[in-house]
């Protein structure tokens, strides 16, 4: 039951990953910068996956302790306790380098199950 509940929530991680590479799809850092929805859309989706994380059990992330679950998490407080403070480039940085890298992880569990 639990493993069920993990891949679902594995899936939407995924999915809001997705969604940012979307959005970001052909943006360089000025664009992102200046577009307030590109940049509102991708806070969303960052707060999203930390949200997501923090429902996974406790035994799938002790098991993949390997992966950036508290770093996460700690990037979704971040955005959503102290938005005006947020710096463009701390997203950017995280949308183009850290969830990529978080996504391949996940990937790489996914097909060695």
């Amino acid at each position: 039951m639990k493993e069920n509940r993990d891949k679902f929530h594995l899936e939407r991680i995924m999915e809001s990953i997705d969604r940012v590479e979307k959005f970001l799809n052909n943006a360089n850092f000025s664009d992102f910068e200046k577009n307030e929805m590109m940049f509102d859309a991708t806070l969303m989706q960052i707060i999203n996956i930390g949200e997501t994380i923090i429902r996974l059990s406790n035994h799938y992330k002790e098991k993949h302790n390997d992966l950036p679950w508290n770093q996460a998490i700690g990037m979704r407080n971040q955005i959503a306790h102290g938005y005006f403070e947020i710096k463009p480039r701390v997203v950017w940085n995280t949308a183009k380098k850290d969830l990529p890298e978080l996504k391949k992880k996940i990937n790489n569990i996914s097909t060695n199950r």
